[in-house]
């Protein structure tokens, strides 16, 4: 069976037959490499792969799910893409540099992997660490390799802990924000209210007007409770935009929202403004089923009352939102659980002695048939020079 170079012709029969004459040399490289193999595959100590599996609990709570929705920012500091599961920016946050450095510090890894440089440690340290989400189910899994089982086994469990710190505190952080926000909506809007009623009262005290009709009282009711409405609307609109993109189906359908109400709105105060407009009339048998039958001292007396209902509406509003903002500040803002903690495996993660074994057997065979070869050709080539063609 000739084969054909550029240059010489190869009979892989003969080429067989000298590579089987000179298996001495094959067996003695495959002896040397195994058995360096081997000595590296024995002395080589143990290597240990501990796993802790979680699962995002975003949707647990709206304080969590609002802190999930707002990790989108930090997809792009981890070098994610902006659309990234939340799974996924956990996985960034667990090789941010102040979660690796709590982890070094703890565990002294500067000293353990002779390292003098914080950087080195921390390439070294994410280099052990396995860390990948599960696609179907979102099951995050964070593994360490090390030699000693029980520190492979403490240093994953101290990741996912040091995750839990660093999620919480960002919860803390927006839950604090938005407290300080509606506790300075609640204090504005109980100034509001307290200036509506000292109004109403120096009012009343001047032109003697107590009350109002009833029909009177229902529209200001009505009016006074739509703009509570556009307040509480304004509000979430406001805390949605914190975090949500614009075209967020939530802040889409909360702005369409509050363009029909302030349509209401405006409808009721042009019949506001009609009945303003109305001179006063006597007294009918239907004054209490028109609203156009208003005397003019009681059109300036039902503005003061609308004021001091609407003030009154967005007091207790803000007041609610305040205490659910309390409430949301000092509750349990987790964002993850743990379904396995990581316990000291009982087996190696490597070496493979049995494949180590392999691999340099391998290798001896093929230095072993290459140097044959090598000789093979150099031999052919000195006989076609020596020949000639």
């Amino acid at each position: 069976m000739p084969y054909e170079d550029d240059e010489v012709e190869i009979d892989l029969i003969e080429l067989f037959g000298l590579m089987w004459r000179r298996k001495g040399i094959i067996i003695l490289l495959m002896v040397l490499f195994g058995g360096a193999a081997t000595i590296y595959a024995f002395t080589t100590p143990f290597i240990y792969r501990a796993e802790c599996r979680i699962v995002s609990n975003a949707g647990g709570s709206s304080a969590a799910g609002g802190l999930m929705a707002q990790l989108g920012g930090l997809a792009s500091f981890a070098g994610l893409p902006t659309k990234a599961t939340p799974g996924q920016m956990m996985l960034g946050i667990l090789k941010v540099d102040s979660v690796v450095d709590a982890i070094i510090d703890k565990f002294n890894l500067m000293e353990e992997l002779q390292q003098e440089i914080r950087l080195n440690a921390r390439a070294a340290v994410i280099g052990t660490l396995e860390a990948n989400e599960d696609s179907q189910s979102g099951i995050i899994s964070v593994a360490y390799i090390h030699k000693d089982p029980q520190k492979a086994a403490d240093i994953a469990n101290a990741f996912v802990e040091q995750l839990q710190i660093k999620l919480r505190e960002m919860a803390i952080s927006d839950a604090q924000e938005k407290r300080a926000f509606f506790e300075n909506q609640f204090l504005m809007a109980q100034q509001e209210l307290s200036d509506a009623e000292n109004a109403m009262m120096r009012y009343q005290q001047n032109s003697g007007v107590l009350a109002l009709g009833s029909q009177t009282a229902s529209l200001l009711s009505s009016i006074a409770s739509l703009r509570n409405q556009i307040a509480a609307k304004n509000v979430e609109i406001s805390s949605l935009a914190s975090y949500a993109r614009e075209d967020n189906p939530r802040l889409k359908l909360a702005r369409s929202q509050l363009e029909a109400m302030n349509k209401e709105l405006r409808n009721l105060e042009e019949e506001q403004k009609r009945t303003e407009r109305i001179q006063r009339k006597p007294l009918s048998s239907d004054l209490l089923s028109s609203l156009g039958n208003v005397p003019e001292i009681n059109v300036e007396y039902m503005r003061y009352e609308r004021a001091i209902r609407f003030a009154n509406v967005k007091y207790e509003t803000m007041l609610r939102q305040y205490e659910n903002a309390k409430l949301s500040e000092a509750s349990d803002l987790s964002t993850l659980q743990i379904i396995d903690p990581a316990t000291p495996p009982d087996y190696k993660y490597k070496p493979k002695r049995a494949q180590i074994m392999m691999i340099g057997t391998f290798i001896g065979f093929f230095l072993g048939a290459a140097w044959i070869f090598i000789q093979y050709m150099r031999s052919m080539r000195e006989e076609k020079e020596l020949y000639g063609n």
